[in-house]
């Protein structure tokens, strides 16, 4: 079939891209499959975006469901977010590390605190192993800067002083 028709069935680019990604990329991930039109994204954080130092970044899933690491359910998984790092191998466990993070909990949120400048993220859903599935459930990688965290403001009300009122001689 061609990549046209096969844009086409899936009734139109839109829905169909992150599928249409990774068919022409020709990537492959590990022994778990994932179902037809399973994608991730980001919730609210598009590329280009200025973010503060520490911010939540919230993940979005479709067609598939969250279930924690080692668990072991059809089309489920959990995420995993990439930060200033190309994909690792897609059919072997994704790394934990600084540039790995795991949300093996189930985790649908993240907290997360980035220098100042320049970074990348992208999203990787991964199976009860860890390992990305077949085809790789991933978001677009995005580009977003970090601004330099605000001096706090730590200006103190001027003191007052209190005259003492007496009321009455004792």
């Amino acid at each position: 079939m061609k990549r046209r028709e096969f844009i086409t069935l899936l009734g139109g680019a839109a829905a169909a891209w992150p599928l249409a990604a990774r068919a022409q990329q020709g990537e492959r991930g590990g022994p778990t499959p994932s179902p037809q039109g399973a994608a991730v994204h980001f919730v609210g954080l598009n590329d280009g975006a200025k973010l503060p130092p520490r911010v939540t970044i919230r993940f979005g899933l479709r067609d598939m469901g969250v279930a924690p690491a080692g668990l072991e359910r059809d089309n489920s998984g959990h995420h995993h977010l990439l930060i200033d790092t190309e994909l690792p191998p897609l059919d072997k466990p994704i790394p934990n590390d600084f540039n790995h993070l795991h949300f093996g909990a189930g985790q649908t949120e993240a907290e997360v605190t980035l220098k100042p400048g320049p970074h990348t993220l992208q999203l990787l859903f991964g199976d009860k192993d860890h390992v990305p599935h077949n085809p790789p459930v991933m978001s677009p990688r995005i580009r977003v800067v970090v601004a330099e965290a605000e001096p706090l403001k730590t200006t103190v009300p001027p003191t007052r002083k209190f005259k003492r009122i007496r009321r009455g001689r004792r």
